[in-house]
C-alpha cells in the first residue's frame, strides 16, 4: 500500500479574496493519511479533516472551453448549478488544479478503499500458498493432523481451536476475488442534445466514472466513485415505462436516463453490472476477504504448535523469557504484543433472513392517492434484512424502486419519536405508532451494522493481526530449533528468488513493530451533556457518549426524542469552528453540530473534538489501513520463514501431485498459478527467472501485445501465434530494476 509525504497548496479563490471585507484564506493541507482544509479570516476559522478512505470524489469541473477549472471533493463539493468547489487563484492555473487533482485521487485511491481490497487480494494470493506449505511440512515430519484429545487438551487447554480438514483449509478456489474489465456506456438523455450536452459511463475495475460535458463553452464534469463508496443501486420505474438509475450520491443531482427514458433493458444491464461490482469491489467484499484471511490465519495459528510439539520446542504462548531472550537476544521484551484485556469475543456474524412485508406508513399513502387523484393506488413497502444489506421495495400504480444498502454504509439506525409517532430510518409502519415493531427493527438493523459493517472489519483486523503475531513467533522458535537463520543473507535469498529477492520488512526484537504496532486502540466510554441555549428554549436536553465503536447524540424532550449514532468508520470530518473573532466556538461532523451552552466553552469544545478525532483515528478507516499495513508484513515474513523451512527438509512447491493427494485428499490442486508468483531454488551459477501465468484478453491476436500487472509493475506481453483470447499462457517477468519486489510490503 502506497504512503505520501505531507504537501500544501494555497487554494484561496482570488475572486472571493478581493471582494471578502475578511481576508479570506484557504489552504489545502494532504498529511499522511487525511486532506485537510483550512478556512480563515479576520473573524473566524474552520478545518474540516477527512481521511482519504472517506473521500468519495475528487471532480474535475470546467467552465467557459475549460478556461476556469473548480475542484469538486467531500470537503468543499460543487453545487448541482455549478457553484462552489475548491478554485485556486483565478481557475485558470490547469497546472495546479490538475496536480491537485492527481495528488488527491492517488491518495484516494493508495489509502482508501480501492487500496484495501487489492491489498486484502495480495494478503489472500499469498496465503494461499501458506495454506499449502504448512500442511505438507506437517506430513513430512509425521506430525498427526487433526491430533487427537489428549494432545489437544496439553497444548491448548481449555480454549482449543478450530481443526478444519486439510481439504476444507486448502479451498481456495471461494477466495478468489471476482475481477472485471472496463465497459462503457452512453447514458445521454435525449433532452441532453438540447443544450448540447453528452453524457458517458465507465464501469472501470474499481470505481465508476461520470463524465458531462455541457453546453457550447463545452463544460465538463467528471466525477468518480469507488464502488464501495456507493451505497445504494437502483432502477426505478416511473409513469409505467420510463426507467431511470439511481446509484447513490453519484446520482444525487440527476439520476441516469438514458435516451428516451424506455430503454428498461439497458438501464437493468447497468444496474445489475454496477450493482455486481459494488457487491464484488465494496464492503460486502472487503468484509468476505477479511473473514476468509481470519479463517486462514487461524488454521496456521492452529497448525504451527502440532509442528513445535513435534520437534520438542516450546509450546507454551507467550514464550518464557529464556526462549525469547534465545531467539531475539538480550533485549527482547518479556513477550510479544498480546491481545487487550477486552478481545473481541465476536466480530463479524451472520445473520438469517428477515422480512416485514408491509411497512407503508398510511399517512403518506393517504397523502399521495389525495394529491395524485387516487392514480397511484395502494402503495406496497416491503422492508428485507438480506444477510449483507437492506432491502426497501416500494411498488404503487405509478411507480416501482428497490433500494438496496449494505450493513457496512449504515449511520444511525436508532427509534425516533415525536408525540405518538415513531419511526427508525424513514420507515414508519402503519398509522406511526407500531412502537413494537419499529423497536424491532431498529435493534436489528443496530445488530447487523455492527456484525456485518465497518465496526466488525476492524474487529476481525485486530483478532487476526494478534494471530498473525503468534504464528510469527512461534515460527521463529521452529526455525531456532531447525538452525535456519533469519533473516537469511542475501545470497540465500537470491538462491530462493532469482535476482529480485523480495525485501523483507524490518525484524526488530518486538514482535508487529514493523510501522504502525499502535495502529488501532480501544477507548472506555465517556459522555458529556451538550445542551446549547436553542435546545432549551425549545426543552430539550442533549448529551454526547463516545463508546469503543461509535458516537451517539442523545436529544429529549416533552415531545420528542431521538437518538443519533455515527461509526467512527464513517466519521469523515471533526471539524472545530471558531467565529465572532474566536468567541464563540463549536465542532461538527458529517452527522451533528455540537455547541455546548452559549457556545463559549472553549475547554469543552476542545476536549470533544480531541476525543472525537483519536478515536476516528485509531477506531475508524486509518486503523483499518494500517492494520492492514501490518498483517501484510506478518504474511511477508512469514511467506520467506516457510520457504526457508521447505528448502532446509529439501520440499518442492508446489507439491506433487501425489503429496497433494497424500496431504489433502484425491485430486486436490495448488492454487491457481496466475494468484502467485513462483520462485523456485536456482543453482547459484544459473540465472533464475520468475514467470507468472496470464489470460489472453478476448479480441487479441496472435502477435499483438497486451498489459500484465505483475510483481515488478505493469509491463507488455506478446501474444504467442495461434494463442486466442481466453487462452492461459506462461511468461517470463521482466527484472525491472525497481526497488521493490512482489513482496515488498509499501507498494502493495
Amino acid at each position: 500500500m502506497q504512503r505520501f509525504p505531507e504537501t500544501s497548496w494555497d487554494v484561496t479563490n482570488n475572486v472571493e479574496y478581493c471582494l471578502s471585507c475578511c481576508m479570506l484564506s484557504v489552504m489545502l493541507i494532504l498529511e499522511e493519511e487525511e486532506a485537510v482544509l483550512r478556512t480563515s479570516n479576520c473573524c473566524s476559522t474552520s478545518a474540516q479533516r477527512r481521511p482519504y478512505a472517506q473521500l468519495n470524489s475528487v471532480e474535475l469541473h470546467t467552465r467557459w472551453c475549460n478556461t476556469c477549472q473548480a475542484i469538486g471533493t467531500d470537503l468543499v463539493p460543487v453545487t448541482p448549478d455549478g457553484e462552489g468547489g475548491l478554485i485556486p487563484g483565478c481557475g485558470c492555473n490547469k497546472e495546479l488544479t490538475g496536480e491537485i487533482i492527481t495528488e488527491l485521487n492517488a491518495r484516494k485511491d493508495g489509502r482508501g478503499k480501492i487500496a484495501q481490497i487489492k491489498q486484502q487480494t495480495f494478503m489472500l494470493e499469498r496465503i494461499n500458498k501458506l495454506k499449502v506449505q504448512l500442511p505438507v511440512i506437517l506430513q513430512h515430519f509425521g506430525v498427526a493432523y487433526p491430533p487427537d484429545e489428549a494432545t489437544v487438551a496439553r497444548l491448548f487447554g481449555n480454549n482449543p481451536p478450530a481443526f478444519r480438514a486439510f481439504a476444507d483449509v486448502l479451498g481456495w478456489k471461494d477466495q478468489k476475488l471476482e475481477e472485471f474489465g472496463t465497459r462503457h456506456f452512453d447514458v445521454t438523455c435525449c433532452c441532453d442534445p438540447v443544450c448540447c450536452t453528452h453524457k458517458t459511463l465507465e464501469l472501470g475495475p474499481d470505481e465508476v466514472v461520470l463524465t458531462k460535458v455541457s453546453g457550447i463553452s463545452r463544460n465538463t464534469v467528471i466525477e468518480r466513485r469507488p464502488y464501495a463508496q456507493i451505497d445504494d443501486v437502483q432502477a426505478v420505474s416511473a409513469c409505467g415505462c420510463l426507467k431511470v438509475l439511481a446509484a447513490g450520491n453519484l446520482t444525487d443531482t440527476e439520476p441516469i436516463q438514458p435516451g428516451n427514458g424506455c430503454n428498461a433493458m439497458l438501464v437493468e444491464e447497468i444496474r445489475s453490472e454496477l450493482q455486481a461490482r459494488v457487491t464484488a469491489r465494496g464492503n460486502v467484499g472487503q468484509i468476505f476477504q477479511l473473514e476468509k484471511m481470519t479463517d486462514n490465519v487461524q488454521d496456521l495459528a492452529a497448525e504451527m504448535p502440532l509442528l513445535m510439539d513435534k520437534l520438542g520446542a516450546e509450546t507454551v504462548y507467550p514464550p518464557s523469557q529464556q526462549t525469547m531472550s534465545k531467539i531475539y537476544g538480550a533485549a527482547a521484551p518479556k513477550q510479544p504484543p498480546m491481545p487487550p484485556e477486552r478481545p473481541h469475543q465476536v466480530a463479524s456474524q451472520a445473520f438469517p433472513v428477515k422480512t416485514y412485508d408491509n411497512v407503508n406508513n398510511q399517512c403518506d399513502a393517504a397523502c399521495l392517492m389525495c394529491i395524485c387523484c387516487c392514480i397511484p393506488g395502494c402503495t406496497k413497502k416491503k422492508l428485507t434484512l438480506a444477510e449483507e444489506e437492506v432491502v426497501v421495495e416500494v411498488k404503487n400504480n405509478i411507480t416501482e424502486s428497490v433500494t438496496r444498502m449494505p450493513y457496512a454504509q449504515l449511520g444511525s439506525v436508532d427509534e425516533g419519536r415525536c408525540c405518538c409517532c415513531t419511526g427508525v430510518n424513514g420507515i414508519s409502519p402503519g398509522w406511526g405508532c407500531s412502537y413494537d415493531l419499529v423497536k424491532e427493527i431498529s435493534e436489528e438493523l443496530q445488530a447487523r451494522k455492527v456484525g456485518r459493517g465497518n465496526i466488525a472489519q476492524l474487529r476481525n483486523q485486530e483478532n487476526t493481526m494478534y494471530k498473525a503475531l503468534e504464528v510469527d513467533v512461534r515460527t521463529d522458535i521452529v526455525l531456532k530449533h531447525l538452525d535456519i537463520m533469519y533473516p537469511p543473507t542475501q545470497e540465500t535469498l537470491t538462491s530462493l528468488y532469482g535476482q529480485t529477492p523480495p525485501t523483507l520488512p524490518t525484524d526488530e526484537a518486538e514482535r508487529g513493530s514493523g510501522i504502525h504496532i499502535q495502529a488501532s486502540s480501544q477507548f472506555e466510554t465517556r459522555s458529556w451533556p451538550i445542551t446549547n441555549w436553542c435546545d432549551k428554549v425549545c426543552c430539550q436536553d442533549a448529551d454526547l457518549e463516545v463508546n469503543d465503536e461509535e458516537a451517539v447524540v442523545s436529544r429529549s424532550g416533552p415531545c420528542c426524542r431521538s437518538k443519533m449514532r455515527e461509526p467512527y468508520a464513517q466519521m469523515g470530518s471533526v471539524e472545530v469552528r471558531k467565529a465572532c473573532c474566536g468567541l464563540l466556538t463549536g465542532v461538527s461532523t458529517d452527522s451533528t453540530a455540537i455547541s455546548p451552552e452559549c457556545g463559549c466553552s472553549h475547554a469543552l469544545v476542545e476536549d470533544i473534538s480531541g476525543e472525537l478525532q483519536s478515536r476516528k483515528v485509531a477506531r475508524g478507516n486509518i486503523a483499518q489501513i494500517r492494520q492492514q499495513e501490518n498483517l501484510m508484513i506478518e504474511i511477508i515474513k512469514l511467506a520467506v520463514k516457510l520457504d526457508l523451512i521447505t528448502t532446509k527438509n529439501g520440499l518442492e512447491y508446489p507439491p506433487s501431485q501425489a503429496t497433494m493427494d497424500k496431504v489433502f485428499g484425491q485430486g486436490a490442486t495448488v492454487p491457481d498459478k496466475d494468484s502467485f508468483i513462483q520462485a523456485q531454488p536456482q543453482p547459484r551459477s544459473s540465472r533464475s527467472s520468475t514467470t507468472m501465468s496470464v489470460i489472453v484478453p478476448q479480441n487479441v491476436n496472435g502477435g499483438e501485445l497486451f498489459s500484465v500487472k505483475g510483481p515488478r509493475g505493469s509491463f507488455q506481453v506478446p501474444v504467442p501465434e495461434g494463442s486466442v483470447g481466453g487462452q492461459r499462457i506462461i511468461v517470463d517477468v521482466p527484472r525491472h530494476p525497481l526497488g521493490e519486489t512482489e513482496m515488498a510490503p509499501l507498494n502493495g
